[in-house]
């Protein structure tokens, strides 16, 4: 019997256009999500004000308060641009990069302010670049197998839940087109590792500076992505002294220290909030003993009496230590550290398992309440969207919000994986993909618990956006997997019985 007709081998000039048809059907979902009208986006709760200073913007024209939470605003004043910023100098966030070629094109279409869906559009444009590179370039079997990935990949990757937070100055967009980028190049690179070029490598590291320079929670996953780099270096290991390698070890210096003053930068900002939230409405919130614990924390026992609040209530509501004032920075900010904080839970698994429970409770939710949609667009406050956002319904409302779930999940796939690498460890392609599974569900892994022991129940299910982001990856690759054993499967049978016949 012939070979099985959806064999990439016998399609192999059909195959080259299913990257092109996919790409094609992504980017008029995306745009469909962006542009209809009425035009969507998120709404400011307050975190653009330290985006807008680092990248040049200002207050948004006819902002005023009633837009806090409710409305979207596109429209900011421009201000110079910092070269310094841009060349690294002083660390800065890397929405820097994508929102000051922003601020070109808005000059150069003729426009006095910096518009927000412009940046979407270059949002988009980076995001379908990512896509493109993985839909040519991971190594399917079988030609259904690669139309079922592609497929899958629209709905999921492509939700509307995902896209809409481009039209916005939230650090969520930067990260997950940061890290989409950042596998893409890695996928790419290992397609191509036969030509090693300066540059796939500087396309490597600017993936991960746009990723790792995205927002603090991402400088956890800074030693991974330098494994991942260190990694290439041994793919080819006859030439680990090229001139290819030690540039990519220069690289991966420099964004250890582009990252590290990043994270310093943010830190010393919105750090002294997180830090607040992580003990008062994290810690202490649930305590049987709050004085005990702060004790254990170094702290001082007077501070018990604003357990359970979190740093962003009026100043009235806090009876002593206010947030950002002088006795809570005497008596907390310069005491407490991040050390100090994993230390307790590392002594109090019970307590870590409890905020484990409450995280998972919060997860696969990336809605949010905020409003979707200009002032002048609407006739009152909207928090709804539904526009291509299957996906991201069903996993809300019917996947379990469980953390044994969760446990399970990763626990499956990482076993099938395993016993898949094993069984193709002659089989380079496929070990190195399985490796970059394994390095997705890693960031997510390191994502989950942050949320929680960094600003305890502060706005959890926004901190897992970036664990909701790599969840959804590693569920597309296993229901790609079961699809394609399947097809295997059946076509394992069907020459079986065709072979009985004859």
């Amino acid at each position: 019997m012939k070979e099985n007709r959806w064999s990439l081998r016998e399609n192999s000039s059909l195959c080259r256009y299913i990257p092109i048809i996919s790409i094609l059907g992504a980017f008029i979902a995306a745009l469909f999500i962006l542009f209809y009208p009425p035009m969507p986006g998120i709404a400011d709760q307050g975190d653009f004000e330290r985006v807008m200073k680092a990248t040049g913007l200002t207050d948004a024209k006819g902002k005023d308060s009633a837009h806090w939470f409710k409305y979207v605003v596109t429209e900011y004043k421009m201000l110079p641009t910092s070269f310094s910023r841009l060349l690294g100098i002083i660390p800065t966030t890397s929405m820097i990069y994508p929102i000051t070629f922003g601020k070109l094109l808005c000059k150069v279409i003729g426009y006095n302010y910096f518009d927000t869906r412009i940046l979407a559009f270059i949002y988009l444009i980076l995001y379908m670049t990512g896509l493109y590179i993985c839909f040519s370039c991971i190594h399917f079997k079988n030609i259904a197998a690669a139309v079922f990935f592609s497929i899958l990949s629209i709905i999921i990757l492509v939700d509307g839940n995902y896209i809409v937070w481009f039209n916005s100055l939230y650090g969520e967009p930067m990260m997950i087109v940061g890290f989409l980028l950042f596998i893409s190049s890695i996928i790419y690179f290992l397609k191509h590792r036969e030509d090693r070029s300066y540059k796939k490598f500087l396309f490597i590291f600017i993936s991960s500076i746009l990723f790792l320079g995205a927002k603090a929670q991402c400088f956890v996953e800074l030693p991974l992505v330098v494994l991942i780099m260190l990694r290439i270096v041994k793919i080819d290991r006859k030439q680990i002294f090229n001139k290819t390698n030690i540039f990519l070890v220069i690289t991966t210096l420099t964004l250890i220290f582009y990252v590290k003053g990043v994270y310093c930068k943010i830190d010393s900002s919105c750090g002294v909030d997180t830090k607040f939230n992580s003990v008062f409405y994290g810690i202490l919130k649930n305590s049987q003993s709050p004085k005990k614990d702060l004790v254990m924390l170094g702290l001082s026992p007077d501070l018990s009496v604003e357990a359970g609040k979190h740093a962003y209530l009026p100043k009235s509501a806090y009876v002593k230590y206010i947030p950002w004032s002088d006795i809570t920075n005497k008596e907390f900010n310069q005491k407490i550290s991040n050390i100090k904080l994993a230390k307790f839970y590392i002594l109090h698994p019970d307590r870590l398992l409890k905020g484990m429970e409450y995280t998972a409770s919060k997860s696969f939710h990336t809605e949010t309440s905020l409003g979707k949609y200009e002032r002048s667009k609407v006739s009152k406050y909207n928090p709804e969207f539904n526009r291509f956002t299957f996906w991201s319904n069903f996993r809300n409302l019917k996947l379990p919000k469980t953390l044994s779930f969760i446990v399970v999940f990763y626990t499956l796939v990482f076993l099938v994986s395993f016993i898949e690498y094993i069984k193709n460890k002659k089989n380079e392609k496929i070990t190195l993909q399985i490796e970059i599974l394994w390095m997705i569900m890693f960031v997510g892994i390191v994502q989950f618990p942050m949320p929680y022991i960094g600003n305890g129940e502060a706005d959890t299910a926004k901190q897992l956006f970036l664990f909701n982001y790599t969840f959804d990856i590693t569920f597309l690759v296993g229901c790609t997997w079961i699809f394609d054993k399947l097809v295997a499967t059946y076509y394992k049978y069907k020459r079986f019985y065709f072979e009985l016949l004859s």
